[in-house]
């Protein structure tokens, strides 16, 4: 019980924002994400750690996407 209430708790602050970039679509995104997520976890055999996310987060803003709340 108290992993499922910390794993909600997760999902919920996860929920709290997106990337958002003007003029783009979807598919955009999609193809940013993925591109940014190799660059970010190559190397890491498949352990996701707070720095390999801020390497990711970088990456999406370095592309032009912004964190705007939900």
């Amino acid at each position: 019980m108290k992993f499922l209430v910390s794993a909600m708790l997760v999902l919920a602050g996860c929920a709290s924002w997106h990337w958002e970039k003007r003029g783009v679509s979807a598919a955009d995104y999609e193809l940013d994400e993925k591109y940014c997520k190799l660059q970010a976890y190559s190397g890491t055999e498949g352990l996701v750690t707070k720095a390999s996310v801020r390497r990711m987060h970088e990456c999406l803003e370095n592309k032009g996407w912004s964190k705007v709340a939900n």
